[in-house]
């Protein structure tokens, strides 16, 4: 065996099977702040001919809300926004992200809530993302990032070679306020079941998303200040960002 067949993955995308996108659970949760009666939210894997939708919300929403992309200005540059399009559409294609879609009452096709953008990691992987990511500043957010999971090392952490990760946890506006977010988080544990994927680990930038991952018993496996993170000159690469810290935060699913 080369060695670049050792170091390819030993699956294939996507990994469901064809057919219906599996449901994991159905919740009925109320608004905060409402006094509209509670919504039915379908907890699902994400259909293909819904994944234009999930991009056009991570573009529209996700870019412009996440600390770090807000900290960057990134929905004003469109190359950023390109960027992400893509790496976000090769996450796609493993067929293992989360949506919380809702009934339109104007009956149209189910409305898109939320979204977490899930895939796996592989130990050895060398795969290159400059191919997808042009955008020099989107380049950086992934590099620094990918170097500080490299500091906690999940593969050794747990034992594994091979876990489930995520890049983007965003709720539409409209729907925030019913806990959604960690509805779908909790969605990992029937997908690593489904699909035999032990562990979980993800970067979560904001402290929204790391309150939830603590309330889905994810724990600390790097926290780091945005202040602290810096380039080979010493200057700041998130500077005013309104995040205080970025927590890369695991969890065993199995």
């Amino acid at each position: 065996m080369s060695k670049e067949d050792s170091k390819a993955p030993k699956v294939s995308f996507p990994l469901k099977p064809p057919g219906q996108a599996k449901v994991w659970n159905v919740v009925e949760v109320a608004i905060k702040g409402s006094d509209k009666p509670p919504i039915k939210f379908s907890i699902q894997e994400v259909p293909e001919d819904r994944y234009e939708d999930v991009l056009d919300h991570m573009c529209t929403y996700f870019i412009a809300d996440e600390p770090i992309c807000q900290c960057t200005n990134g929905k004003d540059d469109p190359e950023f926004v390109l960027s992400f399009r893509r790496f976000w559409t090769s996450m796609l294609a493993q067929g293992l992200t989360v949506g919380a879609f809702t009934e339109d009452p104007n009956g149209g096709k189910p409305i898109l809530a939320g979204v977490n953008l899930l895939g796996l990691s592989f130990k050895d992987d060398d795969s290159n993302i400059d191919e997808i990511v042009t955008s020099e500043r989107a380049k950086q957010i992934i590099h620094v990032m990918t170097k500080l999971s490299k500091t906690v090392c999940p593969f050794e952490k747990y034992g594994i070679d091979t876990y489930l990760t995520a890049m983007g946890l965003s709720v539409h506006p409209s729907y925030r306020g019913a806990a959604l977010g960690k509805h779908i988080l909790q969605a990992r544990e029937s997908i690593g079941r489904e699909y035999n994927i032990s562990v979980t680990v993800t970067w979560f930038t904001s402290p929204i998303s790391q309150t939830l991952a603590e309330r889905c018993n994810f724990e600390n496996l790097v926290v780091r200040d945005y202040d602290d993170i810096v380039d080979e000159k010493g200057n700041k690469i998130f500077p005013g960002i309104e995040s205080k810290r970025v927590r890369i935060m695991g969890k065993r699913l199995l």
